[in-house]
C-alpha cells in the first residue's frame, strides 16, 4: 500500500482501471436488460403462436359440433391448429435463425477488419 500511496501514477492507473470496470459492467448491464427484453418477447410470441390457432380452430370446432349435432368437428379443428402452429413456428424460428447467422456474419467481417 505504501506503493500506492508514494507516487501519483499508481493511484491514476488504479482508478482509471476502476472506471474502466465500471463503465465495462454498465455496458453489460443494458446488454442484459436488452437480451432479457428479447427472450421475453419471443417467450410470448410463442405463447400466442401456440395458444391463438388452438383456441379459434377449437372453439370454431366445438361450435360447428353443436350446430351440426356431430362429433368430429372439434379434432378437425384442432388438426388444423397443429398444422398452422407447426407452420408458423417454423417459419418464425427459421427467420430468427437466419438472423443470428446474419449477425455471426457482420460480427466476423468486423473482427477480421481490426
Amino acid at each position: 500500500m505504501a506503493a500506492l500511496s508514494d507516487d501519483g501514477f499508481s493511484v491514476k492507473l488504479f482508478s482509471s482501471i476502476l472506471k474502466d470496470m465500471s463503465e465495462i459492467q454498465k455496458k453489460e448491464n443494458k446488454n442484459y436488460s436488452y437480451e432479457s427484453a428479447r427472450v421475453m418477447s419471443v417467450a410470448f410470441e410463442l405463447g400466442f403462436i401456440i395458444a391463438l390457432p388452438i383456441v379459434l380452430f377449437g372453439l370454431g370446432g366445438k361450435w360447428l359440433d353443436t350446430r351440426y349435432g356431430t362429433g368430429y368437428y372439434i379434432y378437425i379443428g384442432i388438426g388444423v391448429a397443429i398444422i398452422l402452429t407447426s407452420t408458423w413456428m417454423y417459419s418464425r424460428f427459421k427467420a430468427f435463425i437466419d438472423k443470428l447467422k446474419e449477425a455471426a456474419k457482420i460480427e466476423g467481417k468486423d473482427t477480421e477488419k481490426k
